[in-house]
């Protein structure tokens, strides 16, 4: 298993060619598995993740066997192909993997670029659920939509979620360019479901959907009233024109999964509403909400020890907005903050937001474990910018991530919470090294 993770993780992040030529010629030699299996298309800058988790959880809970291809992953490469809420065996993933490698490098010999990182897990994936006979596949971009290696897929509906900023260095600097990548990955006559929570990038995508013949399902008119929250579970209900859901669970704290849930549950009605009856869709919506889990959203690793893997400005403002309600709901307890962030971030305007919206007694400035690290000092810097001389936050500086999360955790009081926040590589490394440090205590 240490090899192939070496060998994937040596694999260079973009093929030698952009587009999915070369990794169309790989598929056909693997007998195009992608297309021997139903999938779901999901796009988006924030929220993709979760939507694609809670639809696979819909239609697993609706009877039929569903994959789940998403990135990145947090511990474990693994985690990036499941079946039905079960990551893959080690025996199963070594056997996609010696088989992409081996057509791969047969490839190669024949002058054809090798498959970059992305795109040798996407073929992983498509030979994995085609082996396994899923009913469904939901696939997750890895970045953009248009020259992603997933945009090889023909599949029975695309959706795309919020879009906001990021990866401006590839999908460009404005949201109509950003928003034209994502629509990038329309087909002709495939439905799309749209939950962009912006107007100009819903126009973009609109336009794109009209040019392909694609009916167009905006789910921003949806009507959601909160009912009740708590620090683990929200309760809500929607009106749309496809279907009127009263006192839904949803089982996080976190009030942007409302949005995430909204749109899985009209991509499933699109998908299914003409094979399975009312009752049993209005089931599974309500069995997978309530036990709806995907790790690092605002997940609590401890009582009062909260991970987030927000990393742009659209997923901060989310996180603001949820932590602002879960301290609220814990008492509106004494708060404090351990941030990294990776050096290709807008990490200035995110540290604007937090300061801005946000009071921390005390601020962990900690490093990741990555190239892409950003230098403390610097992160520290900016903090004491917008915190300004007379701020009365103590900022602690150590590029140790796990010394600073053991620090944190050895100050923190049970009356205080502890939220960790800045990037999803951050809520891997956390929630790696609490759970190993729980093991040994």
């Amino acid at each position: 298993m240490k090899e192939a993770e070496a060998y994937i993780l040596g694999i260079p992040k973009f093929a030698e060619k952009i587009g999915t030529e070369n990794l169309g010629i790989l598929m056909e030699r693997l007998g195009n598995p992608h297309q021997s299996i139903k999938t779901i298309h999901i796009a988006g800058t924030n929220g993709k993740g979760s939507v694609t988790e809670m639809l696979r959880s819909m239609l697993t809970d609706a009877g039929y066997r569903t994959g789940a291809f998403t990135s990145p992953h947090l511990v474990s490469i693994r985690e990036r192909f499941a079946i039905d809420g079960k990551m893959i065996s080690e025996e199963d993933f070594l056997s996609c993997y010696r088989l992409v490698r081996k057509e791969s490098e047969e490839l190669a010999k024949e002058g054809v670029g090798h498959p970059s990182y992305f795109e040798f897990l996407f073929a992983m994936a498509a030979v994995y659920f085609r082996e396994q006979k899923v009913d469904y596949a939901v696939f997750e971009t890895g970045m953009g939509g248009r020259l992603d290696a997933t945009n090889l897929l023909l599949p029975e509906l695309s959706v795309i979620t919020s879009i906001g900023y990021d990866h401006m260095q590839y999908l460009g600097d404005t949201i109509e360019k950003i928003a034209w990548e994502k629509a990038g990955i329309i087909k002709n006559g495939v439905p799309v479901v749209t939950h962009t929570q912006n107007e100009t990038a819903g126009r973009v995508i609109q336009k794109e959907a009209e040019a392909r013949h694609a009916t167009w399902i905006p789910v921003e008119k949806s009507k959601v009233i909160i009912n009740e929250k708590s620090l683990h579970t929200i309760d809500f209900s929607v009106e749309s024109r496809y279907y009127n859901y009263y006192s839904l669970k949803l089982c996080t704290g976190a009030l942007y999964q409302v949005d995430n849930a909204v749109t899985a549950m009209t991509a499933f009605h699109i998908l299914l509403s003409d094979r399975l009856s009312a009752e049993s869709m209005e089931q599974a919506v309500r069995k997978s909400l309530s036990h709806f889990f995907w790790q690092g959203r605002m997940e609590f690793i401890r009582f009062n020890v909260v991970v987030d893997g927000a990393h742009n400005e659209d997923a901060m403002e989310r996180f603001i907005e949820s932590a602002k309600e879960i301290s609220d709901s814990y008492g509106g307890s004494r708060t404090k903050l351990l941030f990294a962030v990776s050096n290709d971030k807008d990490y200035d305007t995110m540290i604007r937001m937090i300061t801005e919206r946000l009071a921390f007694h005390t601020i962990y400035i900690t490093e990741l474990h990555s190239d892409r690290r950003t230098d403390t000092d610097k992160v520290r810097r900016i903090f004491q910018k917008y915190l300004g001389d007379s701020h009365d936050t103590v900022l602690v500086t150590d590029d140790d991530i796990h010394h600073s999360l053991d620090h944190a955790i050895e100050e923190l009081k049970d009356t205080e919470m502890l939220f960790c926040v800045g990037s999803l590589y951050l809520a891997g490394e956390i929630r790696e090294h609490f759970y190993r440090r729980k093991e040994h205590d």
